[in-house]
């Protein structure tokens, strides 16, 4: 059964900040929604310079951001990081995050039934049948070369 938007951002939350266990999650989503936020800048409008990012971030946080959503595949970068854009995935990211308040992307990463079905970008879980060998999940937050088709 295809995942709503929600379940896809809690799954991408979780394999990309997964660590917060109620506590770090009011530190980490503002910081990630305003990061996403200040990629407005033009021409493309989905652009970021890591000036900016440090004096509104602060240099700590800017650069852990960048270096963790380089490796999500959510920002790319030319010859160096301090100048980049958002991916398609990061677009659908902004995009999403910029729908939510604060609170309400906490309570779709924290708030849900033990029994749900996390998928992974290797391993998805929401087939009719649960685990599918060889199935990936439609999640449009996960990078391009992640996982495997479904067959």
């Amino acid at each position: 059964m295809p995942k709503t938007l929600d379940e896809n951002f809690r799954d991408w939350e979780s394999t990309a900040f997964g660590f917060g266990y109620g506590s770090g999650e009011e530190h980490i989503l503002p910081a990630l929604k305003r990061f996403l936020a200040l990629c407005r800048n033009e021409p493309s409008g989905r652009s970021y310079d890591y000036r900016e990012l440090e004096a509104d971030l602060t240099p700590t946080v800017a650069w852990l951001l960048i270096n963790r959503l380089c490796q999500q595949d959510i920002i790319e970068y030319g010859t160096s990081p301090r100048f980049g854009w958002l991916t398609h995935k990061g677009e659908a990211l902004q995009t999403y995050t910029a729908s939510k308040t604060e609170d309400e992307l906490a309570e779709v990463v924290c708030v849900y039934d033990s029994d749900y079905p996390h998928c992974y970008p290797d391993a998805c879980n929401c087939g009719p049948n649960g685990y599918e060998e060889s199935a990936v999940c439609q999640n449009p937050f996960w990078g391009e070369n992640r996982g495997f088709v479904r067959r």
